[in-house]
């Protein structure tokens, strides 16, 4: 008998790639909501179940960046970082270029979702300002982040399982050597196809100062104090990670969130300005990919040479993610690699591919679906289709650069497959 579960995520997959019926538009949060209350009300999983589904952790850690997002928007401060980071930037090629870049280094340290959340303004800023196509800005910043966060074992959640378990030994300097160089490519294979056709993109710059003074000062003051601690605290998370301990994401949350909620007079404002409607779509996508994973159909699907075949564990990692999401994915052939006793390259290949499967579909990767929300506050959006117009090619681009570079240093390291 076919699962009620993976049926439910069907109709949902479509729904979101359709986004409309008749006249009624269709949001994201709505759709997997109302797909993870089904798979309840069909007892596919039990309250028990679903409670247990949910990842607390990155919800809270979701919660205080939001608060800092929305700290740094209504403070200016967003505004005038905004402005200095393309203040030298003379052609709209070079602010493409700056803008993945950028994104993309700041994802490997503050995590995609983290990016995703304060670089959509930023985004509507530069297509808004410098005359650039609005999906445009959003494709280049869900790609940016996604690759960059593949390039330290900190810069997204599937990629923190891996460097945790026992199969990754020197997370930083491993991930440093089989990753970093292809996500550069990939940024830069990103770039060209970003710039490719872009209206008037070596046309010179005539721009009037655009600074201001701050909207908040205090907010503004107290912003920054948070941004302080978050990256204080992400440092102390990178020394500790060499002893062998790892720092709580919630802590992260609580560095960028606490002074802001305590201490600031717009507590209540910034907390309406939480994306609520996100973390409620993460929190049903916990409970929908849980039921779905008690079916055993994707467990039933993993090919024989999951466990020795680099190509073949790639090649998974980007197609199943797309139904059931990174991170849950992550979490159960960890144990399956682990049992294989796999070589590391193999490990590197899984936070690879698990990783860049975000680049070939909008529910690929959570940070895509935070970004098309933000986006879609501030009256702005992208279709599953514009972003799949661009995903393929990138994603095939993009696989054969990593799968090529981490084949020749497993060569290198006398480890191949």
């Amino acid at each position: 008998m076919f699962p009620i579960a993976v049926g439910i995520l069907a109709v949902v997959f479509l729904l979101i790639v359709v986004r409309q019926v008749g006249r009624v538009r269709l949001p994201i949060w709505a759709v997997m909501t109302a797909g993870a209350v089904l798979a309840l009300v069909t007892g596919s999983i039990t309250p028990a179940a679903a409670l247990a589904a949910v990842n607390v952790e990155v919800i809270v850690f979701l919660f205080g960046m939001f608060v800092l997002g929305a700290a740094m928007e209504r403070s200016g401060l967003l505004h005038t970082a905004s402005v200095a980071m393309f203040a030298k930037a003379s052609t709209r090629r070079q602010v493409m270029f700056w803008f993945i870049f950028l994104m993309a280094g700041a994802s490997a340290f503050l995590m995609n979702d983290t990016v995703a959340i304060i670089g959509t303004p930023v985004a509507l800023y530069c297509a808004r300002r410098f005359g650039i196509p609005v999906t445009r800005m959003l494709v280049a910043l869900a790609a940016a982040v996604t690759f960059g966060s593949v390039m330290t074992p900190i810069g997204n959640p599937q990629v923190l399982l891996i460097s945790m378990s026992g199969g990754v030994t020197d997370a930083f300097g491993s991930f440093f050597v089989y990753l970093c160089v292809p996500a550069l490519v990939s940024l830069y294979i990103l770039y060209r196809m970003i710039i490719w056709h872009l209206p008037n993109g070596d046309a010179p710059l005539s721009l009037a100062d655009d600074s201001r003074n701050p909207e908040d000062p205090i907010l503004e003051r107290l912003t920054k104090t948070s941004l302080v601690l978050v990256f204080a605290v992400i440092f102390l998370r990178i020394v500790l990670s060499f002893a062998g301990y790892e720092l709580p994401l919630v802590v992260i949350a609580v560095a960028a969130a606490l002074p802001l909620v305590v201490l600031s007079k717009r507590r209540l404002e910034l907390l309406r300005g939480v994306d609520w409607s996100t973390l409620l779509f993460f929190i049903s996508m916990f409970v929908l990919m849980a039921a779905v994973w008690d079916t055993g159909v994707i467990q039933g699907i993993l090919p024989a040479s999951f466990t020795t075949s680099m190509p073949v564990l790639f090649g998974v990692s980007i197609l199943v993610p797309q139904l059931v999401s990174n991170v849950p994915y992550v979490a159960l052939v960890l144990p399956v690699l682990e049992a294989a006793a796999a070589p590391l390259h193999l490990y590197l290949a899984l936070a690879a591919g698990s990783t860049i499967s975000g680049t070939l579909t909008i529910l690929g990767a959570a940070s895509s679906v935070i970004i098309i929300q933000n986006a879609e506050k501030h009256g702005e959006t992208m279709t599953f289709w514009q972003y799949f117009r661009i995903g393929v090619p990138l994603t095939l681009a993009a696989s054969a650069v990593f799968i090529g570079w981490i084949w020749i240093c497993s060569l290198l390291s006398g480890v191949a497959g």
